[in-house]
């Protein structure tokens, strides 16, 4: 498994609904039960979110994201940088093992 950072951008914010949200919310938890993410948040000023995921390949992740559902309704963007972690709170380390 490889590590990402990935920070998102809210684009427009007018094409928000709650019904986009809980598409939203629904996608990601998905994920998240298989313990893909180490967290997830949102921006202070509410003008996007960053989270940490481990996935099988960048490719994978590209494809996760295309599909999630604030990206396809023109909602958000994503920004993937891969990382090499080096070290971690000896808490996380189930995390952190293939």
């Amino acid at each position: 498994m490889s590590i990402f950072f990935v920070e998102s951008t809210i684009q427009n914010p007018k094409a928000m609904s709650r019904q986009l949200l809980e598409e939203h919310k629904q996608y990601t938890q998905a994920v998240m039960e298989q313990g893909h993410y180490l967290f997830s948040s949102l921006k202070t000023d509410h003008s996007g979110g960053a989270f940490m995921i481990k996935a099988p390949s960048q490719e994978w992740l590209e494809e996760y994201l295309a599909k999630e559902p604030f990206y396809l309704a023109g909602v958000q963007t994503y920004r993937i940088q891969p990382l090499e972690v080096h070290w971690n709170n000896p808490q996380a380390n189930g995390w952190f093992k293939d």
